[in-house]
């Protein structure tokens, strides 16, 4: 007797700074479909950006609900989920607290995203989405996800992503921000606007002109400006004309939120959402040329469901986030007047030597990535100072923006770049010492590797155009073929080898041909 399979369900609870959220897929046919879809409204966000703190009343709110969520999970028999929050417990000072009573109270691992990977995520779906319209393929475009505490600001340029920066202020952290600043005066909006300035003012997009063929904005903040403009969504997205947008902002500009709640029939705070996203929108719209503003219906919940759904998707958004990254990695650096030649070249070598090596580090593609990202970035203190530029760089690396880069990655990737012929990872560095031990491990292994192909060109003039990378016994033997002066090369390499050795049991040994002999 034949059994028809069951379509494969999965589930996401995202703890947002406005709502708890709950989705229920299957995916039948190939296809993904909702089952379910719950939302209750939250106030964590307005907790934390005032106080700093979830209050332990909130904790208990989250929890009840969140045991009424379970019950429906279980009656849909679903087994695979995953619990997520964002920018209010990212930002808590008493999140561990908060997430170790969750997970006692209710059983759940609470996965707390990091901004860069929260809307790189988002990112990848408005992608995904953008180019299935058949006139914005190969186009370059602006992607801002307006968020309630954070905004997240990317450049496409038809091709990849080539910019990416996460900006600590989303619509309703700038009204709890500046709201005390609202009873001191009537001109509000010329405080709201000017902060604004000081802050989206100082990035320049590396796009011709500085300027993107399309803007792309997503968040509830927006889809309440498409409602108040009476905008219907078509094919999955709304298209909002910019210069209504301007004449909606021109109307509510100067209005008291009570006023602009009495207006359009909205409760206070949707109010303050309506008008702190309106004026990030207007910001936005400077960096464009587009007469209208795209906003995909698209929200966290899609990428985690399709990845959890759809086998292939994992690995197709890690190789998206991998290219972008570099991408990113290759401007910031064009921008410090770094020689593209020389980091392409030690870049390669990184990477010949990683893989040949893959049996005897046990590191995966991420951490291949932060070698090829530390090679591309190490020569950028160069541009701040020659007497210290192996610590500026270090301090430019670990304060950059990665597009899909945690935090704690691009510290990682600092410290590889941070290490020369002179140099090596060393408990008396306080800072190295306070890295977890596996990061510890992480980092000396792939700094092995960095010195040795730095030293490769270590004169910056690619006498080497290619290496072939041996293991034969406890020797890792390099070998090339070149007819130039590698005296400075072999020197490096010598004062990099005993590193090596000491991180992999492997001696390295340089052999150059030569037709000259």
């Amino acid at each position: 007797m034949n059994r028809k399979k069951s379509p494969k369900l999965a589930a996401v609870l995202d703890i947002d700074s406005n709502a708890l959220k709950m989705r229920i897929s299957q995916l039948k046919k190939g296809k993904i479909d909702d089952l379910e879809t719950l939302e209750y409204p939250l106030h964590l966000g307005h907790e934390v950006f005032t106080d700093g703190r979830i209050s332990f009343e909130s904790l208990r709110e989250l929890s009840s609900l969140l045991h009424g969520y379970e019950d429906v999970l279980n009656g849909y028999g679903v087994t695979d989920y995953r619990a997520v929050a964002t920018t209010a417990l990212r930002e808590a000072e008493n999140r561990s607290f908060i997430i170790d009573q969750l997970k006692i109270q209710n059983g759940l691992q609470i996965e707390v995203l990091e901004d860069d990977q929260e809307k790189t995520l988002i990112y990848w779906e408005i992608l995904n989405y953008l180019n299935k319209i058949e006139n914005k393929r190969g186009e370059s475009a602006l992607i801002c996800y307006i968020g309630a505490g954070t905004i997240g600001f990317s450049v496409y340029d038809g091709k990849q992503m080539i910019f990416s920066q996460n900006i600590p202020m989303g619509s309703l952290k700038l009204h709890d921000m500046l709201g005390n600043i609202q009873n001191m005066t009537e001109d509000f909006y010329t405080v709201v606007e000017e902060y604004l300035d000081s802050i989206l003012g100082h990035i320049n997009i590396p796009l011709e002109n500085g300027k993107a063929n399309n803007l792309i904005l997503t968040g509830s903040g927006i889809r309440l400006i498409a409602k108040i403009c009476g905008i219907e969504q078509a094919d999955g997205r709304y298209e909002l004309d910019s210069l209504r947008i301007k004449d909606l902002f021109q109307q509510i500009r100067k209005m008291p939120q009570e006023r602009i709640g009495r207006k359009y029939n909205l409760s206070e705070e949707t109010a303050e959402l309506l008008y702190s996203s309106l004026s990030i929108a207007m910001k936005l719209l400077h960096y464009t040329n587009s007469a209208t503003i795209l906003s995909p219906e698209v929200e966290l919940w899609d990428a985690l469901i399709r990845q959890m759904l759809i086998a292939k998707s994992s690995g197709q958004y890690q190789d998206h986030v991998r290219v972008s990254a570099i991408s990113c990695a290759k401007k910031i650096s064009d921008s410090y007047h770094c020689s593209r030649a020389h980091t392409e070249c030690v870049r390669g070598f990184s990477c010949k030597i990683f893989d040949k090596m893959k049996g005897l580090h046990g590191l995966g593609r991420r951490e291949r990535l932060l070698l090829e990202l530390a090679s591309i970035l190490h020569d950028c203190g160069h541009y701040v100072t020659v007497k210290q530029h192996l610590q500026s760089s270090f301090d430019i690396i670990k304060d950059t923006d990665i597009y899909g880069l945690t935090d704690e990655e691009m510290l990682l990737t600092a410290f590889v770049a941070r290490y020369n012929e002179y140099d090596v990872p060393s408990h008396r560095n306080h800072t190295f010492a306070l890295l977890s031990e596996n990061n510890r491990l992480i980092v000396s292994k792939l700094v092995a590797i960095f010195r040795l192909s730095n030293a490769l060109d270590k004169s910056q003039k690619q006498k080497l155009s290619d290496i072939k990378v041996r293991l034969e016994k406890d020797r890792l033997t390099i070998s090339a073929q070149s007819d130039a002066n590698l005296f400075l090369e072999q020197w490096a390499f010598d004062q990099c080898a005993p590193y090596f050795k000491e991180v992999f049991g492997y001696n390295p040994e340089l052999t150059i041909k030569s037709n000259l002999l």
